[in-house]
């Protein structure tokens, strides 16, 4: 499916129109329904099963498309806390009733080879092969396209009970895979809907802060040194730390026994004084998926076909009270 550069994002007149019902048309004749039933047949790996990955790659990267091309026909604002929602397509609540098309199910059940509803016979592994980090991949990618698009619902979606563990389980153990295996692509998409999860949602900040140590909170602390070093990393990695910390006592604490939030306190500060500098940046990481920067949102879904285009801002106003830690 063809995606849509944001700087053509919004076309007047009748491009629109063709698009918007063609994205309605889709989702009215049940093709998320169809999608939901062969996510939530997956029961276990596709490592031995190369034709299935690829399958499930393209079904997380149609969901994707679909959300990138909804924000661009309705002309929604950068912002994630618009809450300026309207979907004549039906998208968005296709995707509510269907709990994210079962993506997250499968993604868990792939990964640990057990079910959502069953974690008992999850058993996560230490690294992963090549096809189902691209089934990850491409199912991030979606989770963070439809996180701008709708980020209540995206929150409210993956923080109800039973997923938030399934979440929480998933981003911690493909943080752990990246410990072992350089994968930037994938690492990126993890850190950054960790904070779409988090944003502004005390509950989720909970969520990601508890469980088997180190949590998903502590491991996003103990990134290698580059991540607190380098301007081109710590853009990706500090909105969502301040994400998971921002009116959290508790958080704070933990991010504090790992780091120092002077940190990012100095990373406000200097967004505050230069916030232009953040829209004209952007990097290419390992993968072939471009990430670039907005400072008015913390994911944006740019466009193009085969790759990810997410914008990752610098904190959000709220945030500079942070220099007070």
């Amino acid at each position: 499916m063809q995606e849509v550069d944001e700087t053509e994002a919004s076309p007047p007149g009748p491009q629109r129109s063709r698009s918007t019902s063609l994205e309605g048309y889709v989702v009215n004749i049940g093709l998320i329904d169809k999608l939901c039933g062969c996510f939530l047949s997956v029961q276990g790996p596709v490592d031995e099963n190369p034709k299935m990955a690829t399958f499930l790659q393209h079904a997380a990267g149609l969901l994707h498309g679909m959300c990138t091309l909804c924000f661009a026909v309705t002309g929604r604002s950068h912002s994630i806390f618009d809450n300026n929602r309207q979907d004549p397509t039906g998208l968005t609540a296709a995707l509510q009733a269907t709990d994210l098309a079962g993506v997250l199910h499968m993604l868990y059940c792939v990964l640990f080879h057990g079910t959502v509803s069953d974690p008992g016979t999850s058993s996560p592994k230490e690294s992963y092969a090549q096809n189902t980090v691209q089934v990850a991949i491409q199912s991030l990618r979606f989770f963070n396209s439809f996180a701008a698009l709708d980020l209540p619902a995206f929150q409210s979606i993956v923080g109800a009970e039973g997923l938030s563990l399934a979440f929480r389980h998933i981003a911690s153990s493909l943080l752990g895979h990246c410990s072992h295996v350089s994968c930037e692509s994938l690492l990126h998409e993890v850190i950054v809907c960790v904070g779409y999860f988090t944003v502004n949602h005390p509950d989720n900040q909970v969520i990601v802060q508890s469980g088997r140590h180190p949590t998903v909170l502590q491991k996003l602390c103990q990134l290698p040194f580059q991540y607190f070093s380098d301007p081109r990393l710590i853009k990706v990695l500090f909105p969502s730390l301040i994400a998971a910390c921002y009116n959290n006592l508790q958080n704070k604490i933990i991010l504090e026994q790992e780091m120092s939030c002077v940190l990012l306190a100095t990373f406000i500060q200097d967004f505050a004084q230069t916030p232009g500098q953040a829209d004209t940046q952007s990097y290419q990481p390992k993968g072939g998926s471009s990430l670039s920067r907005s400072s008015t949102r913390l994911v944006t879904p740019d466009a193009q076909q085969d790759a990810a285009f997410c914008r990752v801002p610098e904190p959000l106003p709220p945030y500079r009270q942070l220099e007070a830690l």
